[in-house]
């Protein structure tokens, strides 16, 4: 089911200056997708606006994992535990495509088998308080089914491991297939629109966007406003009330991308770095990533710099951990760098402070979310809307978003994608279809995939665009016609996910994507070099680090 057909964002940003809305949704990062979302299917009339693509910030730089709450038992903290426990299910639920089961494995070092012990105790608790079915529980694996388990594992005083069931996501897809649910119900929905002016409270509220497309100014008209801007959070709410104090602490986090060859990791390994903190590996098909840091960050929010000892602290982590491997910082092939949006807390070590989300009314009426977890996007938007409905003096319809499967999520009865790619009608529609290419399309649309067959067109929609990428123009076309990508990098890093996970590959098939592109936006070659120039730049600026010495 596709969301945004080539004439959408003109049809929706007519309907921006033409109606009157109950609430505007500034941002469109997860949080604020998923609030759009919880909005328009409890009978609100919604926009969303985004000042520059879907997902581009923290929501697509993330570890991609759908954590069930354990690491929050450590600090305490057993609402969060309940709560992403529960969301976790939720999500399985109305996306099963964006949540696979990632076996997580956790090694134990030391003296004695007293680490192991703690864990299972721990382990057992939270199991208890998440409600964790039995098919979802821990094991224990001694030494030596450790190493059977993960055979690169550093053997020197490793007690064992314990093994449990995580989820693993493709994040800025699943913001995509929350937005496209949102239009579903009838949410107006536009990205490259800036909010310039929030104007006075009133009935309704006047608000400014500029479309960044044409430069025009659009007056829109809403009753109420939900910030959900991210590390832009200050930036919206400093509109609404200049003086304002900061409230966020920003920190940032980056990941680092191997080939399986130079990381031949089998599980979600949880690394201890140096300072105790977890790191992960994570396999991801013929990708292996590592993530991640967690520092205090000043500086651009748009694309935040990896440096040498951002990587350094990763590498350590993993000579530690692994031996016999070849993922040297020369050897990685993309890195992406991102930044959490949390809550002051004064005092606090970046990784000591909370990551609940805070909810914050202005006296204008502006209602602020800051903070918060991945896992638990839809549950903080049912608390948004909350805060949203005595503001516009609306009673709301009982919420349906933990049970509406999101676009993509509708397997036709498969339990998972592995199911799904072995029914009949999928087999007969991929059939002629390569299998790299149909297992792809699978793993990236869901159950969509078959939307994108139905709609492919050209000559030969099935070739790759070029020898070196496994990318199709089908594909590509697909973004450009039902996804709302405007720009190359929308393309390349949002919706085909190339460019973190391949980068130097990425920046070699720029020209001919951005030629096919052209074909649909008709850019002339002017801005095909202007595109593929800052495509390249960014590139360069992700992997400068591995130029340098560590």
């Amino acid at each position: 089911m596709s969301g945004f057909d080539p004439t959408c964002r003109v049809r929706n940003l007519d309907r921006l200056a033409d109606e009157i809305f109950d609430v505007l949704v500034v941002g469109g990062g997860i949080t604020g997708a998923g609030v759009a979302r919880e909005a328009a299917l409890r009978g609100l009339g919604v926009a969303l606006v985004e000042a520059r693509d879907f997902a581009s910030g923290t929501s697509s730089r993330s570890s991609k994992l759908i954590h069930g709450g354990l690491r929050y038992l450590e600090q305490g903290e057993i609402g969060l535990v309940r709560e992403a426990a529960t969301e976790r299910k939720s999500l399985r639920r109305i996306a099963p495509h964006r949540t696979a089961v990632a076996s997580m494995l956790l090694p134990v070092y030391g003296r004695t088998s007293a680490g192991l012990y703690k864990l299972r105790v721990g382990l057992a608790l939270y199991e208890k308080l998440a409600g964790v079915a039995a098919a979802e529980r821990h094991e224990v694996l001694d030494r030596g089914d450790a190493l059977a388990a993960e055979p690169h594992l550093a053997t020197e005083r490793l007690q064992g491991a314990i093994r449990y069931p995580e989820y693993q996501t493709d994040d800025a897809r699943l913001v995509l297939d929350t937005l496209k649910s949102a239009h579903h119900a009838g949410a107006v929905v536009a990205n490259y629109v800036t909010v310039t002016r929030l104007g006075l409270a009133g009935a309704p509220r006047i608000v400014e966007v500029r479309d960044e497309e044409s430069g025009a100014t659009i007056p829109v008209r809403t009753r109420t406003v939900v910030n959900a801007a991210g590390p832009w959070v200050d930036d919206v709410r400093r509109l609404d009330q200049p003086e304002d104090a900061p409230r966020l602490h920003l920190t940032k986090g980056i990941h680092v991308v191997f080939r399986t060859s130079d990381l031949p990791a089998r599980h979600c390994v949880v690394m201890r770095a140096r300072d105790g903190r977890p790191v992960f590996v994570v396999p991801r098909r013929e990708h292996v990533y590592v993530g991640t840091t967690d520092t205090d960050y000043v500086g651009a929010l748009d694309e935040p710099p990896i440096t040498a000892d951002d990587v350094a602290y990763l590498q350590d982590a993993l000579q530690r951990t692994f031996h016999g491997i070849t993922a040297t910082s020369e050897r990685a092939i993309g890195a992406w760098a991102g930044l959490r949006p949390l809550v002051q807390e004064p005092g606090k070590k970046p990784s000591e402070i909370s990551r609940k989300d805070e909810i914050a009314v202005s006296a204008t009426g502006m209602v602020t979310i800051a903070g918060g977890k991945l896992t638990a996007y839809r549950r903080m938007a049912e608390r948004v809307v909350s805060a949203v409905a005595p503001l516009v003096g609306r009673d709301l319809v009982a919420s349906r978003s933990a049970e509406e499967a999101l676009p993509g999520g509708d397997l036709r009865g498969a339990h998972d994608l592995e199911s799904f790619a072995t029914l009949p009608q999928v087999r007969a529609a991929l059939g002629a279809l390569s299998a790299e290419t149909a297992t792809r399309l699978i793993a990236t649309y869901g159950g969509d995939a078959l939307d994108v067959v139905a709609t492919a067109t050209g000559p030969d929609p099935w070739s790759p665009v070029t020898a070196a990428v496994p990318l199709t123009a089908a594909e590509v076309r697909y973004a450009v016609r039902h996804e709302m990508a405007l720009t190359l990098v929308d393309v390349l890093e949002r919706r085909t996910r190339l460019s973190y996970f391949a980068t130097d590959t990425a920046r070699a098939a720029a020209p001919a994507v951005a030629a096919l592109v052209a074909r649909d936006l008709g850019w002339d070659e002017r801005r095909i070099r202007r595109e593929v120039a800052d495509f390249t730049r960014r590139c360069d600026a992700r992997l400068a680090w591995r130029n340098l010495t560590i």
